[in-house]
């Protein structure tokens, strides 16, 4: 499993560290199942941890909360992290544990109404979203999930 970090922290800068949990269902068409707000633009499906909180629990919830939809958390694909400003300006360290993962029912309205489910290229996903540890991870998911497939074990 590969782990890769972005950036790297300024001396005598205090980064606020938040790991996350995410995952990535595929459509088996080269789009992956992602979150959009105005606010933040593309973005992966799940967010950061709570105290005590797993991480499968942490994107189920996350699930729940920004699509309404159940999840399936399946192999874990990869790790990223980057060194960046929130987008508020301030220093910021998000540690990010990428899931392939399969999207399930809908089970209740998202708590979280800024934000949509889309179903997005690959590609595009990569081009658009701000964090650099992000598109990383859903180029890694994506090598994974069609590694998976070849191998038969999805």
């Amino acid at each position: 499993m590969e782990h890769r970090v972005f950036g790297q922290p300024q001396p005598r800068v205090e980064y606020r560290d938040r790991p996350g949990a995410y995952g990535i269902a595929f459509d088996g068409w080269g789009r992956a199942a992602v979150v959009y707000s105005e606010r933040k633009g593309f973005f992966l499906l799940g967010g950061g941890m709570e105290p005590g909180e797993s991480e499968a629990d942490c994107v189920r919830r996350e699930a729940v909360e920004e699509t309404g939809r159940s999840v399936t958390v399946r192999e874990k694909a990869c790790v990223g992290e980057e060194y960046t400003t929130d987008l508020s300006g301030r220093p910021y360290h998000p540690t990010g544990h990428v899931y392939l993962a399969e999207l399930g029912e809908k089970t209740a309205e998202p708590s979280e109404k800024d934000h949509r489910l889309v179903w997005l290229p690959v590609e595009e996903f990569q081009k658009t979203t701000f964090l650099r540890y992000q598109a990383w991870a859903m180029g890694a998911a994506w090598e994974f999930y069609k590694k998976l497939q070849k191998e038969k074990k999805l």
